[in-house]
């Protein structure tokens, strides 16, 4: 509207006049963004539901939730970030993102554990504690290593500096049985060794790769908790403390398959740019469907083992499956403990690639048996997996 007296706009109405439009392509320019928020919104939501389901659908079914359960912890963030959006726009969809994170909260102890109890005293330690270890050591030959020492020397340093008791290495490689004696005798007070092959024509072998236990109490017996035709997956050993027994399983499950070539040409940002990109990662999730399939089995069989046991059990090794699994749930099955959510803090990892997002491996002491009371990882620097290490607390039978 122009002014009686000049026919021109008034100061005020240019300023107006300006500023409209700017306004308005604002509310265009937010309007676009909710809605393409709407749209991340419902796929974090239908993303976590999938994730969700991981533990309880059978990869032999399907393994589409399998993946979705592989990155749990950015899938909730992702629903964290959509509902914080929405409260900040004061609209309604912050229902559904709020919905989504109180419905996968319960998982999150198994990523992270509050770290308020570093503020109080140190876990009391007692000779009656039982210390136990688990370890993939990746033939004890890290390339990355550039340490004087050897691994095994790095290795039986540490067991001794944390006490433990108890020790399962996966992927040890031991080229005779007086290397494996070496090695025991290193560890210290470790008086009783078991090693298996994982090839089963090799499992009477005292060389080769495969599973070891190491433990300062007797080993009355031993077996193998999984088999198939080509790969030993787990072992069992029964251990005498005092007038108990305790059945130890060592497992090493079916790997990702993904090689270190595989991983640097596609779990790259680089991936965007190769013109191969499609036909690269289907082989690589082929592959990763294949061994999904192959972990149910093995944990199945694992599970039988926990459930038939005549002892107390506990579960160490690497599940090459993280915590929001079929794998893990199966194995757990309610009877076991997971020595980081019962004594972590913080967040934990146990696998040093892939962004370091993943912790497969485990030590899980039955509920029945045992009360954890401290928890911890540690890069040694001699493998692509840290050790794990727990303190545990044995309630006797007598």
């Amino acid at each position: 509207m122009r002014s009686k007296k000049s026919g021109y706009y008034t100061p005020e109405q240019r300023k107006a006049h300006r500023e409209r439009p700017a306004g308005g392509r604002r509310r265009a320019v937010m309007t676009i963004t909710d809605l393409v928020m709407v749209v991340v919104s419902v796929a974090a939501a239908v993303a976590l539901l999938a994730a969700l389901l991981a533990k309880v659908i059978d990869p032999r079914t399907t393994t589409l939730f399998a993946f979705a359960g592989l990155v749990y912890q950015l899938i909730y963030i992702a629903n964290v970030a959509t509902m914080l959006w929405w409260v900040v726009r004061w609209r309604r969809w912050f229902v559904l993102s709020l919905a989504m994170v109180l419905l996968g909260y319960s998982n999150i102890s198994l990523f992270y554990r509050s770290d308020m109890k570093s503020r109080q005293p140190e876990v009391e330690r007692s000779k009656e504690d039982l210390v136990v270890a688990s370890f993939n050591v990746a033939s004890f030959n890290d390339p990355n290593k550039d340490d004087e020492l050897s691994a095994k020397d790095i290795i039986a340093k540490w067991v001794g500096e944390e006490g433990v008791q108890l020790i399962c290495l996966q992927e040890s490689y031991f080229h005779t049985k007086e290397i494996l004696n070496s090695f025991k005798e290193q560890c210290g007070r470790m008086n009783y060794s078991l090693f298996i092959s994982s090839i089963p024509e090799k499992r009477n072998n005292d060389s080769g790769g495969g599973f070891t236990i190491l433990s300062a109490y007797p080993i009355v017996r031993h077996g193998i908790a999984d088999e198939d035709e080509s790969n030993i997956n787990a072992v069992w050993a029964d251990v005498k403390i005092g007038r108990d027994t305790l059945r130890v399983v060592n497992a090493h499950l079916q790997s990702t398959g993904i090689d270190n070539e595989e991983r640097s040409q596609t779990l790259t940002a680089q991936i965007i740019d190769d013109t191969l990109a499609k036909a690269k990662l289907s082989k690589v999730a082929h592959k990763m469907m294949d061994n999904y399939r192959k972990r149910a089995i093995e944990a199945d069989n694992v599970a039988q083992v926990v459930s038939s046991s005549p002892y107390p059990v506990v579960v160490c090794g690497d599940f090459n499956d993280p915590p929001v699994s079929y794998t893990y749930r199966t194995i757990r099955a309610g009877r076991l403990l997971d020595s980081f959510v019962e004594g972590g803090r913080g967040t934990d990892f146990t696998f040093k690639g892939l962004y370091n997002l993943f912790r497969i491996d485990y030590i899980l002491p039955d509920e029945e048996h045992f009360d954890i009371k401290e928890y911890g990882s540690f890069d040694l620097g001699c493998s692509d997996h840290k050790a794990v290490r727990a303190r545990l607390l044995f309630r006797s039978n007598d």
